[in-house]
């Protein structure tokens, strides 16, 4: 009793107190209301399909100055550079379908070659996640210029936002415990030859990141989870970290749906913190209990989009067919096919897709659309080297 009334106290008379009993008493009010409408995120839209837009911002540092109260002057340092817009060196459309009973993670490449406008309506050409940074330093009008490339240039309808800085996924992997990972090996030049499954390591000094890990399944913390999927220091580049990025994506969501029901709000306040959105705290708790209540691994499918390698290696080019066929599958009206690479470089090849779709459910959907045999075995991946790269420009 007197323990129980300590804490009433506690919680009535200090301001710590009050927060935690705002919070607590918010967290129950979120839960009833999802309990109450489990489709709530689905009304709200207004649609059976939501398409919410999640951007992984990098982060860019300068040369400063910093004071050191112990010597009484500034010293020399490495700080953030809050003056430079970021890029989004992450881009996944997650697509949740409330008839089908599925969600969809969509993977766009960073190095994509596209065309686009900007919010002052001049034109640009340049990498996919330059877009982002052609909004400016307020992050709202970095998500508008985005939304709207997403609308016009690749004919999709983006409903909801999430914006979260890369290091910011480490706080939300250590919340529900860490990964398990089968970590897909460095495709590096051994011996003369190219061989998949090697060593990975980097480490970016300026950045202040590293990644130290061997091939094979593997226990990954938030930093060492969030390190792999940066990773694209190998032969493979983008195309590699897409499909590092899906697993831990993967791994995240199905650790997030095995949560208790109870434990839901508790991991909506995590991504509060570690995310800026437009999804209210129930919309949140929503699409996490429709993830939840999916049920099968299957139904939730990491997917990347179809297309090649530019003639200098830099660049992606985007398949307009193939994505056409899968867009039009995966995201049904909220797609307009008519809206798809009007402006930007288009090829009829792919090698991307073929290379990245290859887990069970991501084959499933390739089936669905149309884009595979309706049975038999799929073929083993045929990038054995650096493949062959070629463009085609639209007229």
């Amino acid at each position: 009793m007197l323990i129980g009334g300590g804490a009433i106290a506690y919680s009535t008379l200090t301001t710590n107190g009050k927060q935690i009993t705002k919070e607590a008493t918010n967290a129950i009010q979120v839960g009833w209301n999802v309990q109450q409408n489990p489709n709530l995120i689905f009304d709200n839209v207004g649609d059976d399909r939501v398409n919410i837009l999640l951007i992984g911002e990098d982060r860019n540092w300068k040369n400063g100055e910093v004071f050191n109260p112990r010597t009484g002057k500034f010293a020399p340092m490495q700080v953030v550079d809050n003056d430079t817009p970021p890029r989004s060196d992450t881009m996944i459309v997650i697509s949740l379908d409330r008839q089908g009973n599925v969600m969809r993670m969509v993977s766009f490449p960073r190095d994509a070659r596209v065309r686009y406008v900007d919010l002052d309506g001049r034109r640009h050409k340049g990498k996919m996640n330059s877009v982002y940074a052609s909004g400016g330093t307020d992050p709202k009008m970095r998500e508008e210029v985005l939304k709207n490339f997403f609308r016009d240039e690749l004919g999709l309808r983006i409903d909801r936002v999430a914006r979260i800085r890369i290091e910011g996924f480490t706080g939300l992997i250590d919340k529900v415990g860490g990964l398990d990972i089968n970590v897909d090996g460095a495709m590096l030049k051994v011996g003369g030859k190219v061989k998949r499954g090697q060593h990975i390591f980097y480490e970016d000094k300026w950045g202040q990141w590293k990644v130290d890990l061997e091939p094979g399944m593997q226990h990954l913390d938030g930093t060492q989870a969030v390190g792999y999927a940066r990773f694209r220091y190998d032969r493979e580049g983008d195309p590699g970290r897409i499909r590092r990025q899906q697993q831990v994506m993967r791994a995240l969501a199905k650790k997030i749906t095995a949560q208790p029901l109870m434990q839901l709000p508790g991991v909506v306040k995590e991504a509060k913190q570690q995310f800026s959105t437009d999804m209210s705290d129930e919309e949140l708790a929503s699409m996490a209990l429709f993830a939840k209540n999916i049920g099968a691994d299957a139904k939730i499918s990491p997917l990347t989009v179809f297309g090649i390698g530019a003639s200098d290696h830099s660049d992606i080019i985007l398949n307009k067919p193939d994505n056409i066929k899968l867009f039009s599958y995966i995201f049904g009206n909220s797609f307009d096919e008519t809206n798809f690479l009007n402006r930007s470089n288009y090829t009829e090849k792919d090698e991307l897709g073929i290379a990245n779709n290859r887990n069970p459910a991501a084959i499933e959907v390739l089936r669905g659309a149309g884009l595979l045999p309706p049975d038999g075995e799929v073929e083993p991946s045929p990038v054995t080297d650096v493949p062959v790269r070629t463009s085609r420009r639209d007229n």
